[in-house]
């Protein structure tokens, strides 16, 4: 056991002490690609190098241990190098959303007091004429000849010598921003202890899968190929920073980036590129295996292909077993306030259980349902889900009050419903937080609803989530237009946008002309609005 946060949490003892140590142990394989991007390739020694420049800048221009430096790119290598060099000197990281809009941008540089903040060309032109106002320095990536300073010069002439900055497990280390019941996202402050603890409670849990299925142990002891994943889900997330990024140095594992997310391009590269797994969400996978040219690429390399953030359906798992090998499916259940860690499952346990997400990560997690009252209930009966262990996050950023109703005496209430069985596998049903789930994107009711509120034909909404064959939710909304406002569904998708990052954007929206149903309390019934508007929707597709 160990103190963490200031709870007593069973944690693994031979763990590097911060970040820092932990890119050092990538050293062991320094001359093995680390990062590949496109026809670029960088060694783990390489990645270090450039990791130290950008630390020993950062010193230079007065950046000290607990300082905000942001990072707003496209999953180019310069993004793990900044991250790498901002938190090896002790100032925290803060992972800004790609997608976010100008508005978003500028809430989430003054939550954080962001001091530098490294941009590509689509984020620049979002921020960059409110530089001055905002009193931030920009660092541009990968858009030379716009006037501001580049990457290449901020690093020019720094030593490659890692700065020993005194650095403590317990230290902070990154701010995520994770949308939730909130009118605006969280910005979830994580130390350098959990974030460790986590990735070695992911060896572990692979260790322990490697016993329970000792056939699909001796596949991967057969294989040829040294390990390597595609990143494929954005940095900001917690599945690409940590259970992708992070998780690679211990082993030395290649990480191949993309541009974005296209199934084609991903088969070349896992032919190409010789990799060994692939983790995204689940409809990743799925369409990977559903290629029509996927019979025409080498895919012999390839030992797991799954993902979490959203339910992976028995019909994908089944294909995706089918395709790469038996026991190749894989999902989890995790939150950016527990670095993506919570559950894990796969091989037949998932083929047996397709509607489960697994069990506790042992031996760093525990997790239990409860009642309204805080009570641990029975197997089998519903409640909120709740998670234990030490790489639960440290609190909310500037948000107190969140933090108090989200981590209760160690642990996290995650405000998803459902139940455990007499086996411990758990299974979620609902959820108790206004939030829909697209794509492994969780988007905030309350944020959506507070932009339409803005516009001034708007008298009341209501947004939610409907089923959607391959995202899991799509965002809809209903809404009233005020007397005379003329509003149309397209003009308020537009405004929307204006304000919103485009996996926000309601895709559905119907406009109704008398009040939204209310519960006996006068809140809008929202529960019964989205089962009209599913109902709507299938009535659609017979008729389509």
């Amino acid at each position: 056991m160990r103190r963490v946060n200031g709870v007593d949490y069973t944690t693994f003892v031979n763990a590097p002490e911060h970040l820092r140590d932990l890119y050092a142990e990538g050293l062991a394989h320094a001359d093995r690609d680390f990062l590949v991007y496109q026809q670029e390739r960088y060694t783990f020694q390489e990645s270090w190098d450039l990791a130290a420049k950008c630390a020993n800048r950062l010193l230079a221009e007065g950046i000290r241990p607990g300082d905000r430096v942001g990072i707003a790119l496209r999953n180019y290598p310069e993004w793990a190098f900044a991250y790498m060099g901002i938190t090896s000197i002790g100032a925290i990281a803060v992972a800004m959303n790609a997608w976010w809009t100008t508005d978003e941008m500028v809430y989430g540089i003054e939550d954080s007091s962001l001091s530098v903040l490294f941009v590509d060309r689509e984020r620049l032109e979002r921020i960059g004429e409110d530089a001055e106002r905002l009193g931030i320095d920009l660092v541009t990536v990968r858009c030379e000849g716009e006037g501001w300073r580049t990457w290449e010069t901020f690093i020019a002439g720094a030593s490659r010598t890692m700065p020993e900055v005194a650095l403590d497990g317990d230290d902070d280390a990154m701010i995520l921003y994770t949308s939730g019941s909130t009118a605006h996202p969280k910005g979830v402050l994580s130390i350098h202890r959990s974030i460790i603890q986590a990735l070695l409670g992911w060896e572990a849990n692979g260790a322990i899968a490697r016993h329970l299925w000792p056939e699909f142990a001796r596949k991967q002891a057969e294989m040829p190929y040294s390990p390597a994943i595609i990143l494929a889900v954005p940095l900001f997330h917690v599945s690409g920073l940590v259970v992708q990024l992070l998780q690679s140095f211990r082993p030395g594992r290649k990480v191949v980036a993309m541009y974005r997310w296209d199934p084609e391009e991903a088969l070349s590269i896992i032919e190409a590129e010789r990799i060994t797994s692939f983790n995204g969400v689940p409809i990743m996978a799925w369409e990977l295996v559903q290629s029509p040219n996927y019979a025409s690429f080498d895919l012999s390399s390839l030992q797991s292909a799954g993902g979490g953030g959203a339910p992976m359906p028995p019909e994908q798992t089944r294909h995706i077993n089918e395709k790469i090998s038996s026991g190749a499916a894989g999902t989890g259940w995790g939150m950016t306030e527990t670095q993506g860690l919570a559950t894990t499952i796969g091989g037949s346990a998932l083929v047996q259980r397709p509607s489960s997400c697994g069990r506790a990560a042992v031996p760093l997690v525990k997790v239990k349902v409860i009642d309204d009252d805080g009570d641990e209930v029975p197997r089998g009966e519903s409640g909120e889900l709740c998670i234990w262990g030490a790489m639960n996050f440290k609190r909310y950023w500037n948000r107190p009050e969140e933090t108090a109703q989200t981590l209760v005496d160690g642990w996290v209430r995650t405000g998803d419903i459902g139940h455990m069985d007499e086996e411990d596998f758990v299974f979620i049903t609902d959820r108790a937080k206004d939030m829909i789930l697209r794509g492994g994107e969780n988007i905030g009711c309350q944020e959506v609803e507070a932009v339409l509120y803005q516009h001034s034909g708007v008298a009341e909404c209501a947004v939610f989530g409907v089923p959607d064959k391959r995202l899991g939710e799509a965002v809809a909304a209903v809404v009233m237009p005020r007397s005379g406002a003329g509003l149309r569904v397209e003009a308020l998708k537009r405004y929307a946008g204006e304000h919103l990052a485009q996996f926000k954007i309601p895709e559905h929206i119907w406009l109704r002309d008398e009040r939204l149903p209310r519960t006996a309390s006068e809140k809008i019934f929202k529960r019964q609005l989205r089962e009209e508007a599913i109902e709507q929707l299938r009535a659609e597709r017979s008729e389509n």
